[in-house]
């Protein structure tokens, strides 16, 4: 009789083993794209009552690879997004480019969390962190549209310069780019925290130069954010982003100009250094190759992680030669 009763157990916990690894075998390893098209996921979604994610991407972005390593391609990402009809877009694809207007993207990896009638309900911009991201999107999933707050916040007190920071945000993201301008333009001039109007700038520079291809209004945006706001988090990339703005435009002694004096001027500081070295090397200025090299090697030694392997690449393209 024990022998039975032992024989049965061993018999339900080999069963229970078998039905727990065909489970974890059928659940998906990733999150399930689908190969459609926008309007095709929207009916997709209307007729199953679901929500769509729209993630915005490109091969040379690392934080997009970061989310996708690290998130989106386990199964925690496939569970955080199995009740929504997933789609994503190459930022560089030209096809796209009515997509990237329509909603505005200015950072990548951008994710949106669209109502079935193609409404945005939320967005998250970047990736820096996993617990982080995975917080603003669970949000995203189930909050109601938040145009209506916003725009209460800045009617209570139209001299805080974070509410119209974000209502002007929202505007400019979400089919209303000429109010929402106009409000971001306006933050940057209110007496309030000069971080607000810093961050209104970084949002107009990259409105410009991104979304509307317009460098020649953008490098302006850029300069002046880097003038005022030398200090802001928000700062770090507007001399490079000036500069690659004035190339455009057929000027890339004007943009070497200002990071050659932007690095000489902060001869510590490792951000400008690579700066000016990537420049030099992206358009191949044979002159400023060994000044930049020079820059390059005299901080090189107290960069960290992907700021070291970004500078040691550089030193090797410069010594290298074009």
């Amino acid at each position: 009789m024990p022998s039975r009763r032992i024989a049965l157990v061993a018999g339900l916990i080999f069963a229970s083993l078998l039905l727990g690894l065909s489970l974890l075998h059928a659940q998906p390893e990733s999150v399930r794209w689908q190969p459609l098209t926008l309007p095709q996921a929207l009916d997709k979604a209307k007729t199953s009552n679901q929500r769509v994610l729209v993630k915005f991407d490109a091969t040379w972005c690392p934080a997009c690879k970061a989310l996708e390593r690290e998130l989106l391609s386990t199964r925690e990402g496939a569970r955080l997004t199995s009740d929504m009809v997933a789609v994503k877009f190459d930022f560089d694809t030209e096809a796209n480019r009515p997509l990237i207007e329509q909603y505005v993207v200015m950072s990548l990896p951008l994710v949106l969390v669209l109502a079935p009638d193609g409404s945005e309900l939320g967005r998250i911009s970047d990736y820096d962190a996993k617990d982080k991201w995975v917080a603003q999107f669970q949000a995203a999933k189930v909050a109601p549209d938040p145009m209506p707050a916003l725009r209460a916040a800045w009617d209570k007190n139209p001299t805080d310069s974070r509410a119209a920071l974000a209502l002007g945000e929202a505007l400019l993201v979400r089919g209303q780019p000429d109010q929402g301008e106009a409000l971001l333009d306006r933050v940057t001039w209110m007496q309030g925290n000069p971080e607000d109007a810093a961050q209104a700038l970084f949002l107009l520079g990259r409105y410009y130069q991104r979304v509307r291809k317009d460098p020649r209004t953008a490098r302006h945006i850029w300069r002046d954010l880097a003038t005022r706001f030398p200090d802001s988090e928000w700062a770090s990339g507007a001399w490079s982003w000036y500069a690659r703005g004035e190339a455009e435009i057929g000027h890339p002694e004007v943009g070497l100009e200002a990071l050659r004096a932007h690095a000489r001027k902060a001869p510590e500081s490792v951000g400008a250094a690579a700066q000016w070295a990537s420049f030099v090397v992206k358009h191949k200025l044979e002159p400023e190759r060994k000044p930049a090299a020079a820059a390059v090697q005299a901080v090189i030694a107290k960069a960290t992680g992907e700021d070291r392997k970004e500078l040691e690449e550089l030193a090797g393209k410069l010594a290298a030669g074009f």
